[in-house]
């Protein structure tokens, strides 16, 4: 009888050791329902924003194709050869030889018109032949006769056309109404799975010097973003939450080869720009200035060897951060012909103000050739009204010298006003120099220092101190070389002798 009671006993007391097992077990399964019911009401918030995503993937990826170049001549040799990668050391210097065209690449592109336009970059189509560019739209489907409509290697854009029609063609957005922290959603390849969709905000605006092109009328508007973007991205859009492409997507910076963060796409204002210029003439036609320019920042204090913008404003007499900075002006060109020099700061295009250079940019980007503009300079402090002829760019600047601002010790020394050129056969003969060395002065700037010195456009300088010179590159090196040390440099002119400039 005992024993049976004793059986009872622990029976009950096990009973009760599981209970706190149980009842954990209970209030857990309640506390899960319990969240489960709140992401639900939560989701009821966030539904709309989730439905935004996905309404815009599927309104624009069928607008988004896959882009593949292979070059025809290394079959064989193409399945080793990694595609290029959109970093800020890409795309590669372009000089027309074969060996400096990748063999096999990836890119995106992005339907423009229902007749089968396409808007990609230049660097993904450049360098190959029509018959090496296959495209894969939304459905799979591919087109290898693709024509090659139009290029424009200074903003990295391309046209090309597939056959076919009633294609989807995207609408650009408004860049000016992009602001920073935007959402944003990136479309295209990343390594050649098509129709990726990535995700990120605006991280900021207006980002220049992305990609070292070696070209002297690059244009650069970027917007930078986080939204997810790979080699074979290139060419594709970067959309708001309307659908709307705001820009290209174009470039990375990464240490490692992939994405790490931040992403570059050009303006939609320069793409729609570029694919208007395009459908109407096939090529671009542009104006342009003859400057190089720099915001007023503390890099430029450090290139002009001052200690901060702060004293670049107070050195220059200058009333706001605000404008321009002129720090080089190419000879024969719009900028020379209208008097503007190195160490100006262009404050007013048009009518317009500037801010920066981009604004110098979109302003002359978007004149037409051959008309005038005026353009508003502050020099010594003083404001300066100057009329512009606004010529055709031309493909570049060889043949070309200018006069650049250097590093300030005095405040005067910041322009010699001498500008000068190659002494080639054609002029050595036409002015009587045959078998001579040295740089012809093809323009001398009034009241500059060569001004004073009496140098006069046609003298040829065979001489920088005792030391001859037989080329541009020799004279600038040279003369940089004398400026720096002595402040003073001494030239020796045929026919005239030496001249000290100071």
């Amino acid at each position: 009888m005992r024993c049976v009671k004793l059986f009872i006993l622990s029976a009950v007391v096990a009973s009760f050791s599981f209970l706190p097992n149980r009842l954990a077990l209970a209030d857990r399964n309640i506390e899960v329902e319990r969240l489960k019911q709140e992401l639900l009401e939560l989701e009821k918030i966030t539904q709309p924003f989730i439905q935004t995503f996905r309404k815009v993937s599927l309104l624009v990826s069928p607008s988004v194709v896959s882009l593949s170049t292979e070059k025809k001549d290394s079959l064989s040799n193409s399945q080793n050869i990694k595609p290029p990668l959109p970093d800020q050391n890409f795309p590669p210097k372009r000089d027309n030889h074969p060996e400096n065209v990748p063999k096999k690449g990836l890119g995106s592109g992005i339907i423009v018109d229902d007749r089968g336009y396409i808007l990609t970059n230049n660097h993904v189509i450049g360098g190959f032949a029509e018959d090496e560019i296959t495209v894969v739209d939304y459905a799979g489907e591919q087109y290898k006769n693709v024509k090659i409509i139009g290029v424009d290697p200074n903003t990295d854009l391309a046209v090309i056309k597939i056959e076919g029609e009633d294609f989807q063609p995207v609408e650009f957005g408004n860049s000016e109404e992009v602001q920073v922290g935007d959402w944003v959603i990136a479309i295209g390849s990343p390594f050649g799975y098509q129709q990726t969709v990535s995700t990120g905000i605006i991280s900021a605006k207006g980002r220049t010097h992305v990609i070292p092109l070696v070209l002297p009328f690059v244009y650069e508007d970027f917007f930078q973003t986080d939204a997810a973007i790979n080699p074979g991205n290139s060419g594709g859009p970067l959309v708001n939450l309307r659908g709307e492409v705001i820009g290209v997507n174009t470039a990375i910076a990464t240490r490692s080869g992939g994405f790490q963060g931040i992403g570059f796409a050009i303006s939609a204002s320069i793409a729609k720009e570029t694919v208007e210029n395009i459908l109407a003439t096939g090529t671009i036609i542009r104006g342009y200035l003859g400057v190089g320019t720099h915001d007023i920042s503390d890099e430029l204090a450090t290139t002009l060897g001052l200690k901060d913008k702060k004293e670049v404003m107070h050195r220059f007499g200058l009333p706001t951060e605000k404008g321009a900075f002129v720090l080089e002006v190419w000879s024969d060109t719009p900028a020379s012909k209208a008097g503007i020099r190195p160490g100006d700061i262009i404050s007013e295009i048009g009518g317009k103000r500037v801010e920066n250079t981009t604004d110098i940019q979109r302003a002359i980007r978007r004149a037409k050739v051959d008309s005038k503009v005026m353009v508003k300079v502050l020099r010594n402090g003083l404001e300066n009204a100057l009329e512009v002829m606004v010529e055709r760019q031309p493909e570049d600047l060889s043949g070309k010298t200018y006069v650049a601002i250097r590093k300030l010790d005095e405040p005067t020394k910041f322009s010699l006003g001498l500008v000068v050129n190659d002494l080639n056969p054609e002029v050595a003969e036409s002015m009587g120099y045959e078998g001579e060395k040295g740089v012809i002065v093809v323009d001398v700037e009034a009241n500059s220092p060569a001004a004073q010195a009496g140098i006069k456009p046609g003298d040829l300088i065979t001489k920088v101190g005792s030391k001859e010179v037989s080329s541009v590159l020799e004279f600038m090196t040279l003369m940089d070389e004398f400026i720096k040390t002595n402040g003073v440099v001494s030239i020796f002119i045929k026919n005239k002798g030496f001249v000290t400039l100071k």
